[in-house]
């Protein structure tokens, strides 16, 4: 059942590109523009802050319980 939702889901991605190509070629829309450096409050915070990977897993943790 998985595999076919799988399928499924790239099937219905392909058809979307193949749309976005078409509509990118024919000048009705740009092609979408890739966004780096985009922090959550919380993760700019923790990036301003300078946290470890290891303190945010143990924030996590007591926020969350163990994973």
């Amino acid at each position: 059942m998985i595999a076919i939702e799988e399928e499924l889901n790239y099937k219905i991605l392909e058809k979307r590109f193949k749309e976005q190509d078409r509509l990118i070629a024919e000048g009705k829309m740009q092609k979408p523009e890739f966004v780096y450096d985009v922090f959550t409050p919380e993760e700019q915070v923790a990036f301003n802050r300078g946290y470890t990977l290891e303190q945010i897993i143990s924030e996590l943790e007591q926020k969350y319980g163990k994973i």
